[in-house]
């Protein structure tokens, strides 16, 4: 059974050596920007403007204080894209987006949560294989503006994996 998805996986792999014709309209997969990750939804409006909406309901968990953290928001990138008469396709981007963010924090006796507004800057790099698999990576600016005036400010790291239907 195994040799057989060996198998499978070399078609794909030959098949993806040839020239692509990419088409980059809508693509489903998962986004992350650490620590949250969840389902995203791209949708090409042009060949260079896109919108991408996502929902993180899985965030970042931790064990004795039980910490949580979510997300739920929307992207616009601005993609350079690539020359798409070579195997590999490489997209840079840069993004702009913002959204709602739920966090709650409980250390057994007393339990905090609020939902805040955060937004992001940045740029990436989105690599197309296989005539359709989406596989990128992101850098930017983050900043999440609590209720009473605080806001935290901080360097954000990310990737996805998404694929594009024809």
């Amino acid at each position: 059974m195994r040799k057989f998805f060996l198998l499978i996986f070399a078609c794909f792999i030959i098949n993806s050596l040839k020239a692509q014709e990419v088409n980059r309209k809508i693509g489903v997969g998962l986004q992350t920007s650490f620590p949250v990750y969840g389902i995203s939804v791209k949708y090409g409006i042009s060949n260079s403007s896109v919108i991408q909406a996502v929902v993180a309901p899985f965030g970042a968990k931790s064990g004795g204080e039980s910490v949580s953290l979510n997300f739920y928001g929307l992207r616009y990138i601005y993609r350079f894209p690539g020359n798409d008469e070579k195997s590999v396709v490489l997209d840079p981007y840069l993004f702009g987006g913002g959204g709602l963010i739920h966090y709650s924090i409980s250390d057994g006796t007393d339990k905090t949560s609020d939902n805040v507004f955060g937004y992001s800057l940045g740029g990436g790099l989105e690599v197309i294989l296989l005539k359709g698999l989406g596989i990128s990576a992101e850098v930017g600016y983050g900043k999440l503006s609590f209720t009473g005036g605080i806001a935290v400010n901080s360097i954000i790291a990310g990737g996805g994996l998404h694929y594009y239907f024809k």
